[in-house]
């Protein structure tokens, strides 16, 4: 053993400590990609991409139509899948209880309940009926989504074909 072996251990156990936390940070913004692209295809919008950036993620779809509440609806309920699904990963992924997991998911996705709060009321809904739908929504796929993260993370970028 060198003068510096000791040390060098220590270090790569560190850089593994800290590759192993960013993999799972980059898995809870997969799965709440992964939560909203679930979201669009439940209420109707044409899925066009689910994808990695160096800031976060990003899922792309149609617009709707504003002045259909149907749509409005849908809308909503997808905005919150995104922190439904990454409160559920950490929940299910690291022993968080539900309730924590929740307030912590909410954190990462306070610009999706601003846009929540600012177009509730062209909904036929409470911000509380969103909350519960997106849940459910969540849990119902939950295997597709499991599946469809790991994918994202391996991948970077997955097709709307995937989720239309």
């Amino acid at each position: 053993m060198g003068l510096f072996s000791s040390g060098s251990s220590a270090t790569r156990e560190r850089k593994a400590e800290r590759e192993r936390q960013e993999a799972e940070a980059t898995a809870a913004i997969a799965a709440h990609e992964i939560g909203h692209a679930i979201g669009m295809a439940a209420a109707g919008i044409r899925v066009h991409w689910v994808r990695l950036t160096a800031t976060g993620g990003q899922a792309r779809g149609d617009d709707i139509d504003p002045e259909d509440i149907a749509a409005v609806d849908g809308y909503l309920v997808m905005t919150l899948a995104g922190w439904a699904a990454a409160a559920e990963w950490v929940h299910r992924h690291h022993g968080f209880s539900r309730s924590a997991a929740l307030a912590w998911a909410k954190n990462g996705s306070r610009g999706d309940w601003a846009d929540v709060r600012a177009k509730a009321r062209y909904g036929s809904h409470t911000v509380r009926w969103y909350e519960r739908e997106a849940q459910k929504l969540i849990r119902a796929n939950w295997r597709r989504i499991e599946r469809y993260t790991r994918e994202l993370c391996r991948k970077g970028e997955l097709p709307g074909s995937r989720f239309n």
